[in-house]
């Protein structure tokens, strides 16, 4: 039980105590620090009150109770008001919050647009493998605030009405969050049409491998917005028995690859579901109605719908036995855009009924199979094809198909896929539910079209391509695929620079940077180079140790991929390359493309791998055309280059990058 004490401002704490019940108030703004490891604080139903005023947000100060560095602590009944935060946790784990009320710290609900400062109830930031529950934090600015925390078990809490966000995380992963009520997040105005992208929760900067279990996160600006404005996406998600509706704009927001929906509600909001930009994901049984009919907020040209993947890739996308229907104009609308369209659809075994205009619209769309549904009474008719639509399936019935759909099951077998090169695919273990024939259809992602269970390709280019695959019964459907990497074909390959010859090189002043061999994360050959940086400029350099075999190249070849945790931290040509004989003599290329614009680059280039090429030799701007804006500095011969530069400009702010498979080549 520990000494029993009352608690006072700016009191340090590295034993058990329990407080003697009773209310106190910290006038000076200072709060608790704690400073023990495997210890206990009981609150004992204390009330402890900062010196906040409701209705006067710059009256609030301090931090309610604080740690750093400490774990296996316990901190439960107790109430503390009127601080900028409640409880703010630090780089700890084996953490137990529970039975905490912290209701009643810093708000603004005249805040504009934007994320303001990390004040509320709850902030954890670094601590893992802790349990939070039982809680309260409302009527704040953010509820929970999870900031790189993992692992954790967050349950039966209650944070609502919340004037920015009631579960905020950033780069927060592998947490088990069921069962708690984080509703009304929305800060809006009377008259006002958005909120300010106030939400119910809000998922952000590579918050991967969540679980996110019956929750309530209705009457939200936002009810759950997976958000993704500096490109770093967050992938693997799990939503099941969540209710998202009643939502100022849309009950589910997300832009992210790679997230499930299983059974959870997004109704009476102005759009049900917002999934542009949702590649990989799969739905099913979740409700979308009445959506647009309360409230109608943001109309495409096609209305407020329920599910609408728009404005945002959506490839390789599963839905099935979903309930779709009385929403103001579609019940689902698909579409991208020209050379970009929404591709490799399964709509299977949903009811989509009574829906204002259309049951399906499509735009904008290619390879999109529409059957054992039951879609009926839309008022304008069922599907609806737009302009530039190819590749649809079509199959109208009256019942949903009770079937089992077949299985897919697919395998690359080629260990390194390079150009020119055989590259085999296997999906002869699919399997059939019920006994029927399964017919197949591979698209390689260059236009080459196949049609059996094992196929073989060549690619004559290197680069990244969509392998997809869809299996049939004949009724029912599943779909396989790969993102393909191609390398150049190894006899095109002059001189391949080592990843282990890599070093990084700080201007002056620097702050931070470090490079490091990266061997999970790599395009076909472990292991990759990883670079770390705070930095506004950094380079990597790779010597080169065999200038004499680059007379003959023609290109510079690599594969990158990046993580940046400001919006726009790399801009339009901050990424300079080098072909460096010596400081008189060199070849220099500034990106003329925006490369790290997450809305301009394919949705895989979000998380994955991409591939560049620089023409080596003397052919002359277009800067129409031209990738890269293309320079050369005295008179640099090819054979005598000494090293490769590779410059990063950033606004500011953490990123990882990494290279891979950098070669000079010929073809």
């Amino acid at each position: 039980m520990g000494i029993i004490v009352k608690p006072y401002s700016g009191m340090i704490i590295s034993e058990d105590v329990t407080f003697e019940p009773g209310e106190y108030t910290f006038t000076d703004g200072r709060g608790i620090i704690v400073a023990g490891n495997g210890i206990s604080i009981n609150g004992n139903g204390a009330i402890i009150r900062g010196r906040g005023k409701e209705g006067k947000k710059f009256s609030y100060s301090g931090i309610g109770l604080f740690a750093s560095g400490f774990n296996n602590v316990t901190v439960k009944d107790l109430t503390m008001s009127g601080f900028q935060v409640g409880m703010k946790i630090m780089n700890g784990m084996n953490w137990t919050i529970m039975g905490n009320d912290l209701t009643g710290n810093y708000t603004d609900p005249d805040f504009g647009w934007g994320d303001g400062e990390a004040y509320g109830a709850l902030y954890l930031e670094g601590v893992s493998h802790s349990l939070i529950t039982g809680n309260k934090g409302n009527n704040v600015w953010n509820g929970l605030n999870l900031k790189y925390s993992d692992n954790n078990v967050v349950t039966e809490n209650e944070m609502s009405h919340c004037t920015n966000v009631c579960l905020k995380l950033w780069g927060s992963s592998n947490n088990d969050i069921s069962n708690n009520v984080m509703n009304y997040g929305i800060r809006i105005s009377p008259g006002e049409v958005h909120a300010r992208d106030s939400s119910s929760v809000l998922i952000e900067n590579g918050s991967n491998d969540n679980k996110f279990m019956f929750n309530n996160f209705t009457h939200g600006g936002d009810g759950v917005f997976i958000r993704s404005l500096n490109g770093w996406v967050s992938r693997r998600n799990y939503f099941e028995g969540n209710d998202a509706s009643y939502s100022h704009n849309n009950a589910w927001e997300v832009w992210d690859p790679d997230n499930t929906f299983v059974n959870n509600k997004g109704n009476y909001s102005s759009y049900g579901f917002w999934l542009g930009g949702s590649c990989h994901a799969v739905l099913i049984g979740n409700e979308a109605a009445y959506n647009g009919t309360r409230i109608s907020n943001a109309p495409e040209p096609f209305g407020n719908a329920g599910i609408a993947v728009v404005n945002g890739s959506s490839s390789h996308f599963v839905m099935r036995n979903n309930q779709i229907h009385h929403n103001k104009s579609a019940g689902l609308a698909i579409g991208f855009k020209e050379g970009y369209e929404s591709y490799h659809w399964i709509i299977e075994q949903n009811v989509i009924t009574n829906n204002d205009t259309y049951g399906i619209y499509l735009k904008h769309a290619n390879w999109i199979n529409i059957t054992g549904n039951v879609i009926e009474n839309n008022r304008l008719g069922d599907v609806h094809q737009d302009v530039n639509v190819s590749g649809v399936v079509y199959s109208p019935s009256t019942t949903v198909s009770t079937m089992l759909p077949p299985k897919a099951n697919a395998r690359l077998v080629t260990s390194y896929p390079a150009a020119g090169q055989l590259v085999q695919f296997e999906a002869s273990g699919s399997e059939s539910s019920n006994g029927r024939e399964l017919s197949f259809r591979w698209e390689m992602g260059d236009g080459s079209v196949m049609d059996e269970a094992d196929v073989s390709h060549t690619y004559a280019l290197p680069g990244f391509f969509r392998a997809s695959l869809t299996v049939s019964d004949g009724e029912l459907s599943d779909l396989a695929w790969f993102d393909l990497y191609v390398v150049p074909n190894p006899a095109s390959v002059l001189l391949a620079l080592a990843s282990e010859t890599a070093k990084v090189v700080v201007e002056p002043n620097g702050k931070f940077a470090s490079l490091q061999l990266d061997d999970s994360l790599y395009v076909q050959n472990a292991p990759s180079i990883q670079l770390e940086s705070i930095n506004t400029l950094t380079h990597i350099d790779y010597p080169i140790q065999e200038g004499a075999k680059l007379a003959q190249a023609n290109k510079l070849g690599f594969w990158m991929k990046y993580q940046h945790e400001m919006s726009n931290g790399f801009g339009h040509g901050q990424i300079i390359i080098k072909l460096v004989q010596d400081d008189d003599n060199y070849i220099q290329y500034v990106s003329n493309h925006p490369y790290y614009n997450w809305s301009k680059i394919a949705s895989e280039a979000r998380y994955g791998w991409s591939y560049f090429e620089l023409p080596v030799g003397g052919s002359e701007f277009n800067p129409a055309k031209d990738a890269w804006q293309t320079s050369t500095v005295g008179a640099p011969k090819m054979e005598r280059l000494e090293r490769v530069s590779f410059a990063y400009s950033s606004h500011g702010g953490y990123f990882s990058l990494w290279l891979d498979e950098v070669a000079f080549i010929n073809y």
